[in-house]
């Protein structure tokens, strides 16, 4: 066998190219998954083994020609390099299977690809420049430093992999970062011989990483100290009526250290004991798990931050609106995703309304056919819409939800996911215009599909109508196809959709491709329509409520202060308002005046959010509160259980409805489901607006009967009346989109307390057959399973909304006729054949 020395340069020249083109091949391999190409975890496993493959090949190549051998096996570097990039590749791919670590971070993801490339480029060295060598090798220095937390990192499966190599030599990966280490040290004591320059680069490259290391590890125990502090200050806080967590959320800068301080054991591998012992992240946070060994550093040296799970996925829902990620789950979702989802839009311009319906089905990427998971989804709704209808399909036939209480929904799918694991489906009403849809099992033999339909209010923006797509999260749309459809009652003039939109017939437009969730549609607004829907004995007509100014002159106003306020604005908002009492909240009500105003504006607007407590203000129908938001804060429902909510559970329902101005178009999202619930009445602009209202002594009328009920933000409202109008044409969605809302007003400050769950509202919610904080849609499996919980189909019900259901419903004195009729038209039409 020839030795290197002996081998021409051409040949040594097309060995390394062959070495680059195996890693290439391996490289677009391990990508495929990636790509969405081969996804399961049984191709997976087979594209591996192609990985495995190719590095054994190369293997084969280097000693057949010679520059490999046992004896001396450090003695041809630049060739063990290659192999080794090709090696690593092998241990990512089996890593997939077989997952010793968890997903790497982003950054740890490209510096190990910048590591791979610098290799490959190195083992070229004689052909490169020494400026060019020495910046490699600075790399390489820096690299060394990960692969050797690597090899430390696996020390403990050193031994139990021995026994392993039998096995194909699979085990062997296990060494993968410590032969790179031995090479690297090999390799720099080598260029050190030739210019000890080389060795300065490596030495500086090594010890960018270490430093920054211990940069970063200072940080973390300096966010674990402001913790420590802001928990102190916590507890000495006389008669505080909020949790911990929420104070804590309050004064963390929401950046990348504290997301990674809250999500250790969530999301990051965390260390636990001994150094050789490994914790992997908790499975019910929804969110990949990760591997960044700066936390594992951090927390190995420091410990994990003195907060507990429960504090930590609150203030992650707060600060982070990881509000999904944290829902809670009775099987496990990660082997999920969306594969396909069907859309189909009916607009009814003349009534300003729309009904969608989206078909998504799931599929389980798992190979096992065991393996049965839990899809959880998050829609998010237009302001003012509701969930209307729900299907599963089971054993390939559609089966449409009932409507029961919120309770029995609850208790009818844990029961049946968590003890029996058979076919439920279930959407729940959430605050902030959100709905969750829970739908098991998904296994790897059948796709799954559901359908869930909603309607919804068109937005009025200036002379247009808007209408905005229904978005969801849940398992990953990667890959996912749409079909999207458009459907137009009336011809409309102005009409504006995205250009991959084609018109297929009259009114009807359709688009296929890839999902898309950002998409919006508008046109000009027509003639309201005069016509009404009529059902049990009632009439509801959609009337246009544009906003309306009433005299309001208050004479207290308060200051909702918080990060999002600017100097200027609080300078601008003060000289407006300085004439009348100004108050702001401190712990306690403290009126501003020339000399606190400057102090206290500045401890205030550190807080990251703001939870104003309206309870507190005093003659409500004479104050105005003045906010300002970012649109990060808790939900009511987080609130749930505290001294904070107890106290407005008791105090609120007393209150008239309040007056809120906020500078801007955003709501936090504790406004946000206060103004659902009509505890708030909220109007948005500029300081110069706030100027001129207060000047004029004007706000929004907010004053409305109980039997109407205004429609969000599209200038519309929708009147009860005790009668019933024949030949009604209106679609029935205007009965859901009324039942719905004036279901939330009637619950209003009452939220807090569960009073608000009366058989009234079940009722009114059940007619209309809508999801609500009262009401929940299910699909259970057998009638008998709808019995076992006493789950019934009302008969007095619309039901589930359809895409072609429309038009009034005849009353029950209405079929009496048409009945009578039939009969009159079928015994005059027979009667001659029996008189035969």
């Amino acid at each position: 066998m020839k030795t290197l020395i002996k081998t021409p340069v051409k040949t040594e020249l097309n060995l390394k190219l062959t070495g680059v083109g195996l890693i290439v091949v391996s490289f677009l391999l391990f990508m495929l998954p990636e790509w969405g190409v081969g996804a399961t975890d049984e191709a997976s496993f087979g594209l591996f083994w192609m990985n495995y493959s190719l590095t054994a090949v190369y293997f084969v190549v280097m000693l057949s020609k010679g520059v490999f051998s046992f004896k001396r096996p450090l003695r041809h570097l630049e060739y063990l390099y290659l192999y080794l990039v090709l090696f690593i590749i092998s241990c990512y791919a089996l890593n997939r299977q077989m997952s010793i670590f968890q997903d790497s971070v982003p950054w740890l993801e490209a510096f190990i690809t910048l590591f791979c490339i610098t290799l490959m480029g190195y083992s070229f060295r004689e052909l490169l420049p020494k400026k060019l060598n020495q910046v490699l090798l600075f790399v390489l220095g820096a690299g060394s430093v990960l692969w050797l937390y690597y090899a430390i990192y696996l020390l403990p499966l050193y031994i139990i992999s021995l026994f392993g190599i039998l096995a194909l030599g699979m085990s062997l990966h296990t060494y993968v970062p410590l032969w790179v280490v031995i090479c690297l040290g090999v390799g720099v004591y080598k260029a050190a011989a030739e210019d000890r320059q080389y060795l300065r680069s490596f030495i500086a490259g090594a010890a960018f990483p270490i430093l920054f290391s211990v940069f970063y590890i200072w940080q973390w125990q300096d966010r674990n100290e402001q913790l420590a502090f802001s928990g102190n200050e916590y507890v000495i806080q006389e008669d505080e009526t909020l949790p911990r967590w929420v104070k804590l959320s309050q004064q963390l800068p929401a950046d990348y250290l504290t997301e990674r301080i809250l999500k250790t054991d969530l999301v990051y591998q965390v260390p636990i004991g001994e150094f050789s012992m490994w914790d992997m992240p908790r499975e019910n946070f929804e969110e990949v798990k990760r591997h960044d060994p700066l936390v594992i550093l951090s927390v190995l040296l420091l410990g994990e931050p003195n907060l507990d799970r429960k504090e930590k996925i609150k203030i992650l829902e707060s600060m982070y609106d990881a509000r999904h990620q944290a829902e809670e789950r009775l099987w496990s979702g990660n082997n999920l995703k969306t594969a396909n989802v069907v859309s189909q839009v009916r607009i009814y311009p003349n009534y300003r309304l729309a009904y969608t319906e989206k078909v998504l089905r799931v599929h389980n990427n798992m190979a096992h056919s065991n393996n049965q998971q839990e899809a959880i989804y998050t829609f998010f709704l237009p302001e003012g819409s509701v969930v209307t209808s729900l299907s599963l399909w089971i054993n390939g036939r559609e089966e449409k939800g009932y409507l029961t209480t919120k309770s029995k929904a609850q208790t009818a799918y844990k029961t049946i996911v968590g003890v029996e694991a058979r076919d439920p489906s279930v959407v729940h009403w959430q605050e902030g215009n959100r709905v969750s849809v829970r739908v098991f099992p998904c296994t790897p033999e059948e796709d799954r599909q559901f359908k869930i339909g909603v309607t919804s209010p068109l937005q009025q923006q200036g002379e247009a109508l808007v209408y905005q797509n229904i978005y969801f999260t849940g398992p990953s749309t990667q890959g996912a196809t749409e079909t999207s459809m458009v459907y137009l009652d009336e011809q409309v003039s102005g009409l504006e959709l995205p250009a991959n939109y084609k018109l297929t017939r009259s009114n009807t437009y359709k688009r296929q491709g890839n999902y898309s969730q950002d998409w919006s549609l508008r046109f000009n607004t027509p003639v309201l329509a005069n016509s009404s829907f009529s059902f049990a004995g009632n009439n509801y007509s959609l009337t246009e409520l544009p906003q309306q100014f009433v005299p309001f002159e208050p004479q207290q106003l308060y200051l909702d202060i918080n990060a999002s306020w600017s100097e200027n604005e609080f300078e601008q908002v003060w000289e407006t308002a300085k004439q009348k009492p100004v108050y702001v909240w401190d712990g306690k009500m403290v009126q501003l005046n020339e000399q606190n105003r400057a102090e206290l504006f500045g401890l205030l607007q550190q807080q990251r959010y703001s939870l104003f407590p309206l309870h507190k203000i005093k003659n409500p129908e004479q104050a105005l509160v003045i906010s300002k938001s970012n649109g990060v804060s808790p939900n009511l429902s987080d609130l749930k259980d505290t001294p904070f909510a107890e106290q407005m559970a008791e105090v609120l329902p007393q209150h008239a409805t309040i007056s809120v101005f906020s500078l801007g178009e955003k709501l936090s999202p504790y406004f946000k489901s206060l103004k659902e619930l009509r505890v708030i009445a909220p109007m948005h602009g500029d300081t110069k607006q706030l100027a001129t209202l207060l000047q004029n002594k004007q706000f929004i009328n907010t004053t409305i009967d109980h039997n109407t009920v205004r429609l969000g933000e599209s200038g519309l409202a929708i009147a009860k009346t005790n009668a019933t109008i024949a030949g009604g044409t209106a679609p029935d969605h205007v009965l859901r989109l009324f039942t719905y809302n004036h279901v939330l007003m009637q619950i209003g400050a009452r939220y807090f307390s569960k009073e608000f769950i009366e058989d009234e509202l079940i009722a009114e919610a059940t007619q209309a057959n809508i999801v609500s904080p009262v009401s929940s849609l299910i699909v259970l499996e057998t009638q008998a399973d709808y019995e076992r919980f006493d789950i019934q189909k009302s008969k007095d019900s619309l039901g589930n909304a359809s895409m072609n259901g429309s038009g009034a419903v005849p009353e029950p004195e209405e079929w009496a006729l048409i009945i009578l009729a039939v009969l009159i038209i079928g015994f005059i039409t027979l009667k001659p054949y029996f008189l035969r």
